[in-house]
């Protein structure tokens, strides 16, 4: 994998505090393939948080939080954010649960 551990730990403290300990956590993309180079960091959080406003305030926190931070700084980073309550599911969301790693 293209990311540190301490990477993992820095993004699990933040987006656990903003989208409570309950939240799952996955990586994926180009950085869960050893055979690519680099790429932006997308990550996924499935939070039991249902009000639109809310997830969207707390999404764009954690971004800046991160941004902030030594081990993501100058880094482009997406954050999806999938609601526990909602039934319908995007591809998006398979596709990290599926090909990504679990946090």
């Amino acid at each position: 994998m293209e990311v540190t551990s301490e990477q993992i730990n820095v993004f699990s403290a933040y987006a656990r505090r903003y989208f409570g300990d309950d939240a799952n956590l996955w990586l994926f993309g180009s950085r869960v393939d050893d055979g690519k180079k680099g790429g932006d960091y997308d990550f996924l959080v499935e939070t039991s948080l249902s009000e639109a406003d809310e997830i969207i305030e707390r999404k764009i926190t954690l971004l800046t939080k991160l941004q902030n931070t030594v081990q993501f700084e100058d880094e482009k980073i997406d954050i999806v954010v999938k609601r526990k309550s909602k039934t319908y599911e995007l591809p998006i969301y398979q596709v990290a649960m599926h090909e990504g790693v679990k946090l």
